[in-house]
């Protein structure tokens, strides 16, 4: 839906877009939104906790997270449907020059680069919540602990999802530090969420 900014659609909408035969919306903008989810809850539970000194604070960075998050909806959407269509471009290069196998690579890492920058700020938010949500659990009002595990979960979904389309938009670039902060997030994010369990 070109021109159209994702994050603005009401709920129903949003779910039609990513339903619909068009390949993106896909998963990455699904990771967004369910850490932009997570970090409201993180929020609301920080609110609601009038008597933990530190409860403003971390409303504040809930809601920057959330704020940051919100574009990369879109953001992801857009990504990914340039990086299809530079793929498309390249398989239409290649069928008509034989282009080298050293240029090919090149050009398909170029192309999904964006696209795993997208990702890898999804994961980052992600775990960022992750964190912030233990603290709420842990030192917020009590009847807000279930809504803090539940955005420690959502949070860490995002994370595990952006994570893994950080990996498979650079399965061309060996050893890309993206990758490896990618699955650092992914690690944390899923040992918060672990703790709190517990």
């Amino acid at each position: 839906m070109p021109g159209d900014d994702l994050s603005a659609l009401p709920v129903q909408g949003l779910l039609d877009e990513l339903a619909s035969e068009s390949p993106a919306p896909a998963g990455g903008s699904a990771a967004a939104v369910a850490v932009a989810m997570a970090a409201a809850l993180v929020e609301m539970g920080a609110r609601r906790s009038p008597t933990w000194d530190d409860a403003i604070g971390v409303a504040a960075q809930a809601r920057a997270i959330r704020r940051r998050t919100v574009p990369l909806v879109q953001a992801d959407a857009d990504a990914y449907a340039a990086s299809l269509a530079a793929l498309a471009s390249i398989e239409s290069i290649e069928s008509i020059h034989d282009a080298p196998g050293a240029e090919r690579d090149e050009a398909i890492a170029s192309a999904l680069a964006g696209a795993a920058d997208v990702a890898l700020a999804i994961a980052r938010a992600g775990t960022d919540t992750a964190f912030l949500a233990e603290l709420v659990a842990d030192r917020g009002e009590p009847s807000g602990r279930d809504d803090a595990q539940a955005a420690a979960v959502l949070a860490e979904a995002g994370t595990r999802v952006a994570a893994a389309l950080v990996a498979a938009n650079l399965v061309t670039a060996e050893g890309d530090d993206r990758e490896t902060a990618a699955a650092s997030f992914a690690r944390s994010a899923a040992m918060v969420r672990s703790r709190m369990g517990e």
